[in-house]
């Protein structure tokens, strides 16, 4: 027979995690949602500017040949400038430099000329011989007074969020594997191998 005491306890454990559950699943799906929302909301906004008298998912066509001339002019030699400039003003403007500044790192970090996610390395965690894989985003901590540490970051199974750790340099294993793939493993759990997508 349970006692009072263990019943509650049981009780408020069970409540906890499914509050943890909850929590942890709006930290999933509203990220893919927002994203899947805009991402329809761009096409259906660009197909009602065509009109009914055209080819559905033209309006995709358009997006992606608009985000191609805008990297085209963007790099070119004359408008370069133009948009440094432009990027310096909205990173020093209050109020939307939290936010650009977020997303531009984060997008810089994937494909990016500074990519961040291009060093892959393995952890040795507490116990001998179990590792974890991350990427090294910062090498040198010496603004933080940890000379000698490395920033990783530990990408998660099934999502893209993360976790960020100051590990030891003496810790650290680089490995010799395309990021990108490295990163997809990851991200798959396992279930996708590095010399699978090198096939």
């Amino acid at each position: 027979m349970i006692s009072k005491d263990t019943h509650k306890v049981i009780k408020r454990k069970l409540f906890a995690r499914i509050v943890r559950y909850f929590f942890r699943g709006l930290l999933i799906s509203i990220p893919l949602v927002a994203t899947g929302a805009i991402i329809l909301w761009l096409f259906k906004t660009v197909d009602n500017l065509l009109g009914k008298d055209h080819l559905p998912g033209i309006g995709i066509l358009i997006i992606l040949s608009g985000i191609l001339i805008v990297g085209m002019i963007g790099s070119s030699y004359i408008v370069k400038p133009f948009i440094d400039w432009f990027d310096d003003w909205l990173e020093r403007t209050p109020g939307i430099k939290f936010l650009y500044s977020s997303v531009k790192d984060i997008m810089e970090a994937f494909v990016g000329e500074k990519k961040k996610f291009s060093s892959p390395v393995l952890v040795e965690m507490g116990a001998k011989d179990i590792y974890k894989i991350g990427f090294i985003t910062q090498k040198d901590l010496k603004s933080l007074g940890m000379e000698g540490f490395s920033a990783v970051y530990f990408p998660k199974s099934y999502g893209f969020v993360g976790d960020l750790y100051i590990v030891s340099n003496a810790s650290i294993k680089p490995l010799d594997a395309n990021p990108t793939n490295v990163f997809k493993m990851i991200v798959s759990g396992g279930v996708t191998g590095v010399d699978e997508q090198d096939a």
